[in-house]
Order: structure tokens, then C-alpha cells, then sequence
């Protein structure tokens, strides 16, 4: 007894064909319909009819999950809405960055917190990326700074090495007397400017300063011989400060003046409202 042919595609017309792309070379090539494979997945000619008048129905409609992506020129809104989709949070509020165990006297300013998560949003990053990003971001700007902590110090290092290839054995000295000249000149804000500012650990100005120390701390020498020779008190000086020769204009002496100013460098050093 013959077997029976039963796959339904067999009853299609022989000369039903379709033009299919070939998978080696890429070139299309001419195929019976009944021998596409897409139709294997049917069991009846029913099935297929089915699908087809389903696929018909469905033609402009968003299956479900699907969300097209929208062109360069759309709006927020249309964006907005794929971003929701991909993670965005409703608000900035809604982004928890990581924290970090940073190095005293290091933190980050909340204002820059609240600048990074709105920028975030307005970029459409998802939860995950804004917190990976501000990771990675923050033990750069770590990195950075230790680098330039370490140029900082290799530098300072250098200058040292220049002063002491100078000086040898009197660079003690030297940084003595640069610091004094220093505070002669500006007391403790000067030398804070030039410890915060790094230029206080440069040769050319501990140079400078040590060569102005003799000019600078001569006559702050004689006002302190008149200091310890009791000659010389806040209330003395205030007394000449009375004196015609310092308060009146018209019979102003110079040299008078300037003996009261030194008297008073010389009791607040580096200050300059002593003479209150």
C-alpha cells in the first residue's frame, strides 16, 4: 500500500514561487513557496492562514514591549518616555550615589551632588549608569589629586636639593633667616600665603627672603635694644604718639614718626593695627 503524503505544503501550486537571499553568497535565488521555510512551523494550511490574517491585523500597532527608538529631532517627551523605560527615575531625587571613604580634610560638596543627579536626569541615565559614572568620576579626580601631591612633593624635594647645593652647611641658616625676614614683613598671614600657596618652599624666594633678612631685621634690632633697655612700651610710644612732632601735620618730623612705627613693629610684629 502507498504512503500518503500528509505535509499540507505539498498541496501548494508548484509554480508558486518566492525569491529568498541566499546564506553563503548573499545573491537572492527563486524557491517554490511550498519549500520556504518559514511555513514549516505550521502544521495545517489553516495555521499559516491564520497567522497571515493575525500579521495583517497587526500592521502599524505597537506589538507589546516594543518601543521604537525616536529620530535625533524629537523632543524630551518622546525621549523621556524611552528613557522611563530603560531605568530613568521619575526625578534627580530618585538617584542614590555610591559613598566614599575619602581622605580628611577632602569631601564633596553637596551643590555638586545635586548638579551631577540633574544632569543625569536631563541626560536620560538610568540608575545604574549615573552611579557608575559618579564611581568612576570621583577615584579619577582621586587619582589626580594624589599625582599632583606627588609632583608637588617631588618638586619641593628638588628645591631643597638646590638650596643645599648652595649653602651647604649654612642652609639652616638661611631658612632661618628667610623666615624671619617673612614674618618681619607680614607676620603670620604672610607666612600661611606662602605654606598654602607652595611659594615658600621655592629656592629663588627662601633666597630672597634670606637676603632682605639683614635689611629687615636691622632696624627691628635697634627697636628691640630699646624694648629690653625699657625705653620702649605701648605706653611710651603712645605718649610720643601726643607729641607735635608725630600728630601734627604742620610740625610733623619724619625721623620721629618712623621711630614710633618701628617702636610698634617691633612690639607686634608682622601686625598691622599695633598702634590701637
Amino acid at each position: 500500500m502507498a504512503e500518503t503524503n500528509t505535509d499540507w505544503r505539498m498541496t501548494l501550486p508548484e509554480d508558486w514561487t518566492v525569491r529568498v537571499r541566499a546564506d553563503r553568497d548573499g545573491e537572492e535565488r527563486e524557491i517554490p513557496l511550498r519549500e520556504h521555510p518559514a511555513l514549516a512551523k505550521y502544521a495545517s494550511k489553516d495555521e499559516a492562514v491564520k497567522a497571515l490574517v493575525h500579521a495583517q491585523r497587526m500592521l502599524g500597532r505597537r506589538p507589546e514591549g516594543y518601543m521604537p527608538v525616536p529620530d535625533e529631532q524629537a523632543g524630551d517627551d518622546r525621549w523621556g518616555e524611552v528613557w522611563q523605560a530603560l531605568g530613568r527615575p521619575d526625578s534627580p531625587e530618585g538617584y542614590e550615589l555610591p559613598e566614599f571613604d575619602l581622605p580628611d580634610g577632602i569631601e564633596i560638596r553637596e551643590d555638586l551632588k545635586e548638579e551631577f543627579v540633574s544632569r543625569s536626569h536631563a541626560l536620560g541615565l538610568n540608575t545604574r549608569q549615573a552611579a557608575g559614572l559618579f564611581e568612576w568620576f570621583v577615584s579619577r579626580m582621586m587619582d589626580v589629586r594624589h599625582e599632583l601631591d606627588s609632583e608637588e612633593e617631588n618638586a619641593s624635594r628638588g628645591e631643597m636639593e638646590t638650596l643645599r647645593s648652595l649653602h651647604r652647611a649654612e642652609m639652616p641658616t638661611v631658612l632661618e633667616q628667610a623666615r624671619q625676614a617673612a614674618m618681619a614683613v607680614g607676620g603670620e598671614e604672610l607666612l600661611d600665603a606662602l605654606e598654602r600657596t607652595g611659594a615658600g618652599n621655592r629656592a629663588a624666594v627662601i633666597n630672597a627672603f634670606a637676603r632682605m633678612a639683614p635689611l629687615v631685621l636691622e632696624g627691628r634690632f635697634r627697636s628691640r635694644k630699646g624694648l629690653e633697655n625699657g625705653e620702649m612700651t605701648p605706653e611710651k610710644l603712645r605718649e610720643m604718639m601726643r607729641d607735635p612732632r608725630y600728630s601734627d601735620p604742620l610740625k610733623r618730623d619724619e625721623s620721629f614718626v618712623r621711630r614710633i612705627e618701628e617702636g610698634f613693629r617691633a612690639l607686634y610684629p608682622g601686625e598691622a593695627g599695633g598702634r590701637q
